[in-house]
C-alpha cells in the first residue's frame, strides 16, 4: 500500500474562515480587479461507464485526467486564484469500501500535491465522498481527509459558500445537518446584498424549478424553498457537479451551471475544466476541453 499523504501540505485544512490564500484577492473582502478562478469536477477515481475490463485497483485512465488537469493549470498565464473540484473526488465509499476508498484518496492527493504552490485547492463533497447516506463517521473520516465539508471564504471581494448538499439529499448525520442549516442561515443573513457564489456537489435542478426529483436533482419541495432563500440574499451562481456532463440553468437571475466530468463524462463532450473570470459587476464562464485549454487567460 502506498504511504499515506498528509494533506496539510496540500491545502490548508478548511476547519476556519477566511484562510484561503496568498495574494491581495484571497482573503480580501473588497474589490481588488479582475480575476478568475477553475471549476472542475468528478474526477471519481474508480469510475468508469461502461465498465471496462480492469483490475479493481486500475483507475490510471482518471487519474491520467487529473495529472493532466494540474499540469494545464500550472501552465496557465496568469494564474488563477484557485481550482475547485465540485465533489466526487474518488469513487468508492468510504464506509463500504474502506481499502479502495483509501487508496483512491491517497492517489488523488498525490496527483493533486503538484499544483503550484499559489493556485489554492478548494475541495467539497459528492456522495461518492461521504456515502450515499452519510453518517458521523463517514463525515468524520471525509474531514479527517479534506477539512471541513462546508464552509465560506473570501476572495476579491466576493463571499464564496462550499455547500454539502448530501444533507439535502439523504443522510443519517441529522446534528451535523442541523449545523450546517445554521451556518448557511447565518451566511445568507449576515452577507445579504453582497456578492455570493456558491459551490455544491448535487445541482438543486437541471433545468426547471419545477421539473420531477429524481437522481440528478435535489427533491422539488426543499429545492423550492432552499432557491427561494438564496435568491433573496443575492446569490448570483452556484457551480455544481454530479452530472458528468455540462448544464446551465436560470432562476430568475440567478444562474447555475453544471461542469463536466475530468473523470468520465457521461455526455457528448469530453473531459475538461471550466474557467470563470470575474469582474466588477459581471462573471462569465467558458468550458475548456482539455485540448483546446488556453495557455493564457485574458481577464
Amino acid at each position: 500500500m502506498a504511504e499515506k499523504i498528509n494533506p496539510t501540505i496540500i491545502w490548508k485544512k478548511h476547519e476556519f474562515e477566511d484562510e484561503i490564500g496568498y495574494d491581495k484577492f484571497k482573503k480580501s473582502k473588497t474589490w481588488e480587479g479582475n480575476f478568475y478562478f477553475v471549476v472542475g469536477s468528478d474526477p471519481q477515481l474508480g469510475y468508469i461507464w461502461p465498465p471496462k475490463d480492469r483490475e479493481a485497483t486500475d483507475w490510471q485512465e482518471e487519474l491520467d485526467r487529473c495529472i493532466e488537469t494540474v499540469e494545464k493549470i500550472n501552465a496557465l498565464t496568469p494564474r488563477p486564484q484557485f481550482l475547485v473540484i465540485c465533489g466526487d473526488m474518488v469513487n468508492a465509499m468510504p464506509t463500504e469500501q474502506d481499502k479502495l476508498n483509501e487508496l483512491q484518496v491517497n492517489d488523488f492527493k498525490r496527483v493533486f500535491s503538484k499544483l503550484h504552490p499559489s493556485i489554492s485547492l478548494v475541495c467539497l463533497c459528492g456522495n461518492h465522498d461521504i456515502g450515499n447516506t452519510p453518517d458521523e463517521k463517514s463525515i468524520k473520516k471525509y474531514r479527517e481527509e479534506f477539512g471541513q465539508d462546508f464552509y465560506s471564504f473570501w476572495c476579491g471581494g466576493i463571499r464564496f459558500l462550499v455547500i454539502n448538499s448530501q444533507f439535502y439529499k439523504e443522510h443519517d448525520a441529522e446534528k451535523i445537518a442541523k449545523q450546517q442549516e445554521q451556518w448557511l442561515e447565518d451566511q445568507l443573513i449576515k452577507y445579504k446584498g453582497q456578492r455570493i457564489i456558491i459551490f455544491q456537489h448535487i445541482p438543486w435542478f437541471l433545468d426547471d424549478i419545477n421539473e420531477d426529483d429524481q437522481y440528478f436533482n435535489i427533491k422539488k419541495e426543499l429545492r423550492i424553498e432552499m432557491i427561494e432563500k438564496l435568491f433573496d440574499a443575492g446569490v448570483s451562481h452556484i457551480f455544481y457537479g454530479h452530472c458528468h456532463k455540462n448544464n446551465t440553468g436560470f432562476y430568475k437571475n440567478l444562474e447555475m451551471i453544471t461542469t463536466n466530468a475530468i473523470g468520465n463524462p457521461l455526455g457528448d463532450e469530453p473531459p475538461g475544466l471550466r474557467i470563470v473570470r470575474v469582474y466588477k459587476d459581471n462573471i462569465t464562464h467558458t468550458y475548456y476541453p482539455f485540448e483546446k485549454f488556453p495557455c493564457s487567460v485574458n481577464i
